[in-house]
């Protein structure tokens, strides 16, 4: 495959995220089930916020309940769209009534949103008393000398630390408390996507924040994959999850 042909991540390719958080582990579940186990059984009416081509909602799927899935491109939505209800709709202008969901969860939206202030008065307002906030972010840590290693090689290559996209890093508790929301937990988890050939290298970089120049993602996957040719190599993706009540 040609560097022209890896499935780049951006407003057009919304699936290249989701293909790498589908394959990625911690333990025995992906960071998808992570966040979805954050959610209550009772909860029977849920936003799916920002979901790009999640895998998530069809996670939190159960009998009676009700998952609305909101994104604000069409092709994000065709991606996610697998027969629960779909809406087009700016996430700072949320088409709801106010007070209308048990529970609001995002896998990567809180840390792509240009204004989290915005975004997050938004869910603030669409959730009811004791609803829950859940949400999903890359993160820096935990990580180990292992880790760290293949981090830094894989750093080297693509002139930007490996990382999913969005903001990596910020002060969760004063912004959720500016909108009326209590932090309830803030972990960060272990989880690692496995290389065991060229192709899996192409799936993670194309789902990577992208590198300077397409040059450097070739190398990147040129690197992944000679290494795989002896042993599988399993990339560090850290990720933090957020849960917070109204």
């Amino acid at each position: 495959m040609t560097v022209t042909e890896v499935d780049w991540f951006g407003p057009g390719r919304p699936q290249a995220v989701d293909k790498v958080l589908q394959r990625t582990f911690g333990g025995d579940h992906t960071p998808y089930e992570w966040l979805a186990r954050a959610v209550s059984s009772s909860a029977t009416k849920i936003l799916d916020l920002s979901c790009g081509a999640s895998g998530l909602g069809g996670r939190l799927a159960a009998p009676g309940r009700t998952v609305i899935t909101v994104d604000e491109t069409k092709t994000c939505l065709r991606a996610a769209d697998d027969g629960r209800p779909v809406v087009q709709a700016d996430n700072r202008h949320l088409p709801f009534a106010a007070g209308v969901f048990d529970a609001v969860v995002t896998s990567l939206g809180l840390g792509l949103a240009d204004d989290r202030l915005e975004f997050l008065t938004e869910v603030s307002r669409v959730l009811r008393p004791g609803g829950v906030f859940a949400a999903l972010t890359p993160s820096l840590r935990p990580m180990n000398m292992d880790d760290l290693r293949i981090a830094s090689q894989l750093g080297g290559y693509l002139r930007v630390s490996p990382q999913l996209p969005g903001t990596v890093e910020f002060r969760a508790k004063t912004m959720l408390g500016a909108v009326g929301l209590t932090k309830m937990e803030d972990l960060r988890g272990r989880h690692y996507f496995e290389v065991r050939n060229r192709a899996d290298a192409e799936v993670l970089i194309g789902g990577l924040r992208q590198a300077g120049d397409r040059a450097r993602a070739q190398s990147a996957i040129d690197f992944l994959a000679g290494r795989a040719a002896t042993n599988p190599v399993r990339v560090p993706l850290p990720m933090r999850r957020i849960v917070a009540i109204k």
